[in-house]
């Protein structure tokens, strides 16, 4: 498998300019299309006729807002207009959509598009087998888990510590996990550091990259934090960021 980090940041304005939430798998799913992702995808020179299937974690503006700007961009190349998109998401998607598409107007109207709304069932693709849980952060977020060839990806999305979480990341190779707060601002909708350490190395999996960290929790070291829990490798997310596994 092969990821490419498109965003990893927050909604807050820091140091340099930070893409929010968007996960490019594979070159042809992605998970959540937070603020900057748009652009990304054009930086990397990944064609939006590639991208098929779309997976939001929940409906926060930090995980959605660029939606919008893509679909519009389905239908101004004509050929691309007519080729289903699946957007794959967690109970009310159909609802948030139908808000979202009253919001752009009624071009929207003229894209192919499906809408799956998916709990504890698996969703596949040609090549990938993708299931869900839920994370607790908002009634309806929920965390995926992509299996390929004997090798799987875990992302968290936002969550809190979670058995639900431990779970669908158990045993898996590589397990994107948030650390949004610091020991000092913690809430139970959010990890830290430590946390997501915790959470890492009861699933056992290989490498954890940890991702959507606030100002304060940069500021110290999330790297060592996390390494107090777990002994795995530890990636600190990075905006063009690749990883193969």
């Amino acid at each position: 498998m092969h990821l490419t980090i498109l965003g990893c940041g927050t909604i807050l304005q820091q140091g340099t300019s930070a893409n929010c939430s968007g996960y490019l798998l594979d070159h042809n799913l992605l998970f959540d299309c937070g603020p900057g992702i748009w652009k990304a995808l054009y930086q990397h020179k990944i064609s939006i006729g590639h991208l098929n299937n779309i997976f939001l974690t929940h409906f926060h503006v930090d995980h959605t807002s660029d939606l919008g700007p893509l679909l519009l961009n389905r239908l101004l190349y004509s050929n691309l207009k007519e080729i289903p998109l699946n957007i794959i998401g967690p109970p009310g998607l159909r609802e948030w959509f139908s808000n979202l598409k009253t919001l752009l107007g009624r071009w929207s109207e003229d894209l192919a598009i499906n809408l799956n709304e998916i709990r504890n069932e698996p969703y596949q693709t040609a090549d990938h087998n993708i299931t869900c849980k839920y994370t607790g952060h908002t009634d309806n977020s929920i965390c995926y888990r992509v299996e390929k060839d004997g090798k799987s990806f875990f992302y968290s999305g936002d969550t809190g510590y979670s058995d639900n979480v431990i779970a669908l990341a158990t045993d898996c190779q590589l397990a994107v996990l948030e650390a949004s707060n610091s020991d000092k601002t913690h809430t139970k909708e959010h990890l830290t550091p430590h946390l997501a350490g915790k959470i890492a190395a009861r699933a056992g999996v290989q490498k954890l990259v940890l991702t959507h960290m606030y100002p304060e929790v940069l500021e110290g070291n999330p790297a060592k934090e996390a390494s107090s829990a777990f002994t795995g490798e530890i990636i600190l997310a990075q905006e063009g960021m690749a990883i193969d596994f």
